[in-house]
Parts: structure tokens; sequence; C-alpha cells
């Protein structure tokens, strides 16, 4: 019997946003996919912000096809037809579409429509609270919502990672609730629970034993609000003189925070280490997990935290709700609000049996709730859904 085969697409190119979540997911995804017995390709236009990818599905030997129907593309009808034409030679049974913001991915799913492709699926990794008003104003924005409408009508099944997110989907009219599944984010829980300390990261970036670390991870980008925890930094620190908050990432606001912790004199508090391969280790060797983010669908970094043993203090946006319980794996923090954040870590701080007890509970959550092969599993209960159970345009 042929296995059927899935091709999964992405349609970003550039160099202003990033889609960390988008490709671990896909990561996470692809081979797991392969190995339950799916023929898997992924097609993506090829740049500096997909290159982890590229890598990554050669080390698995999944053919990766460089398809760009990106911005930088071209034209509405240039982004269609080079769709259309790499599905129409393809042939795959079913086309996964991994959306990194709610209207990526459109033209790809309108040629893979053009090109009779009988089955199409999306993950939403994000949705704002509110679209932007002036996107479907006038002649033109009318045109696009419709062309949006249509395309949503395109799909057979979108996959949400959080709750909140499929109520906006819901909410702004572009799925009916039967045709969302809520599917979250989830992750190698192993990797995160059960580490050999095998890199010493506090010996080599001479932070003693002495010290309180507090990581925060992401691209240093305003969306991730990094601003407002080095503005709480200093009411933290003046409590907890032995706070060293440490910056793992980088983005175009790395100066602008230099010059931030500079001013504020909070310096010797603050280590940028860049962009690091081993967030198990780096994780392992934290005490807490700061996620300060402003918009969020549902960071792979909340369950590795939690998965690490770390107990969090986060902002309340996009599904982190729904992966952290408030005061029992850690603390939830208005967005915006450097005065919430100062409260949360000190008030963590201030009672380290209550810190270990938060990060054991979040350790057997992420485990027990976040593993995963559930994730796959559920995922390819929909594609099953969708292949074998007769689903049509409607």
């Amino acid at each position: 019997m042929a296995k059927n085969s899935i091709v999964f697409m992405m349609d970003y190119r550039g160099d202003q946003l990033q889609i960390g979540g988008t490709s671990n997911y896909l990561k996470l995804l692809a081979p797991r996919v392969r190995d339950l017995g799916f023929d898997v390709r992924v097609a993506m236009p090829y740049s500096n912000r997909t290159e982890d990818v590229l890598d990554f599905m050669s080390e698995q030997n999944i053919t990766v096809d460089n398809v760009d129907i990106s911005p930088q593309f071209g034209n509405v009808f240039d982004r269609i037809y080079a769709a259309y034409s790499y599905f129409s030679r393809v042939r795959p049974d079913l086309a996964h579409f991994i959306l990194p913001w709610w209207n990526s991915c459109e033209y790809g799913i309108l040629g893979a429509r053009l090109a009779s492709i009988g089955s199409r699926i999306v993950t939403y990794q994000s949705f704002p609270e509110k679209i932007d008003e002036k996107i479907f104003k006038g002649v033109k924005g009318f045109l696009r919502l419709r062309r949006h409408l249509f395309t949503c009508h395109s799909v057979h099944k979108a996959i949400s990672v959080s709750e909140i997110n499929k109520h906006r989907l819901i909410n702004n009219k572009f799925y009916l609730s039967n045709k969302v599944k809520v599917i979250r984010n989830m992750i190698e829980s192993c990797k995160f629970s059960s580490i050999e300390n095998s890199i010493d990261f506090r010996k080599i970036w001479g932070i003693g034993d002495h010290k309180t670390i507090i990581t925060v991870i992401g691209y240093l980008e305003p969306i991730k609000g990094h601003k407002y925890l080095f503005d709480a930094l200093p009411n933290i620190v003046k409590v907890h003189p032995n706070v060293i908050v440490l910056v793992v990432g980088d983005g175009e606001l790395r100066e602008y925070f230099h010059k931030q912790v500079r001013e504020l004199n909070v310096e010797e508090n603050v280590l940028f280490v860049g962009w690091q391969n081993d967030i198990p280790n780096i994780l392992s060797a934290s005490d807490m997990l700061i996620l300060p983010s402003l918009s969020e669908g549902l960071p792979f970094v909340i369950p590795e935290a939690m998965a690490a043993g770390l107990p969090i203090v986060s902002t309340r946006v996009g599904g982190i709700p729904e992966a952290i319980v408030d005061g029992q794996t850690g603390y939830l923090v208005d967005p915006k609000s450097s005065m919430e954040i100062a409260e949360a870590v000190i008030k963590m701080l201030d009672n380290p049996e209550r810190m270990l007890s938060m990060g054991s509970a979040g350790q057997v959550r992420a485990i027990t709730e976040f593993d995963v092969s559930r994730m796959v599993l559920d995922t390819c209960g929909v594609y099953n859904d969708v292949l074998f159970n007769g689903l049509i345009d409607r």
C-alpha cells in the first residue's frame, strides 16, 4: 500500500520578523510524521531565517524544495502561479501550511486549491488580539478581505496552538468552530527534564553559584518586551542584588538594550550571550525563566522551562495562560508592566522553597500535558480525518 504524501509549506524569507516558533514546530513535526508512515517533504524559500530548517531536514533525510511564494518574490499572480506549478508537479495527497502569523501562506493555499490538492490544512502559530482595521478598509481592503475569506474557505481543517487563538479565528469569522482544532505546541520533554549537565555554563560565563540566574530567551525585538524587564531590574536588584539576567538571543534592538541597561546602572546584573544552541543545558543552569512578551501564540520555551523544573514569570498573553497555572507553576503579569514584573520576581525570589515547588509542579505538567508525542498523534489524527473521511470544500 502506497504511503500518503505530505508537503509542509512555509512562505517567509525576510529578515524583519522572527519565525523561531514556526521553525521549531516544523522540526518537531516533520520527522515524526515521516516515522509514522507518511512520505514527507518541505517547501519553503531559502533564506537566513530558514537555513536552520534546511540544515535540520538535511540531517533527517527529508527533501526541502526551494519554493518562493513570499512577499519578496513578486506580485499576486507570480506567487499563486509559483505555488500552483509546484503542487501540480509534486502532487502530494495533503498540503500542510505552517503560518507564523494570520495571513501568511495565502498564495500557497490558493495555489494548492488550483492544483486540485485534495487535502489542505493550516497551523496558526499566533493570531493578534485585534487585526488592524485599516487592512480591510476601502476598495482594496474589501477585496483583500474577500480574498482572505476565500482562502480560509479553501482550507479543510485549521489547527490552532491555543484556545484563545481558536476563539479569535472564529470571532473574526474566518472559520466555523467545527473547522478549527486546538493542538498545543509541545516539546521533547525528556530533553529538558533529564539533563546530564555536560556543559557548565555558569563556569563558562563566570557566574558564581551564589548568583541567581533569571533567563530570558527570544529575539531582541519590540514584541518580546525586554524593555519592560530591564525597566523592572533596578527595583529587583535593590532587594536581590545577586540576580543575573541572562539574555539569550539577538536582534534589531541589541544596541538599544545595551544602552538601556547602562543608563539604568544594571550592567553588572545583565549578561547578553547571543544565540545559543544548547537551550536544555542553559535552562538547567538557570533558576527562573522570564517571558515579558507583548504578544505570543504558545511559545515553546514555556513548556521547555517547565520540563527543566523552572518556575516562570510571564505576561498573560496569547496561549501562555493555558500553559502556566498562575500561582502554581509560575506567576502571570500584565504586558508592558515593569512594576508587575518586579513584584512577581521579588515575590518568587523571597521564597526559595516556593520556587522549587513551582518548578516541580511545572515539570510534572510539562511531562504529562506537553510531550511532543501527543502533538504528533493528534496532528496525524487530523490528517487521517481529512484524507479518509471525504471532507470537501464548504
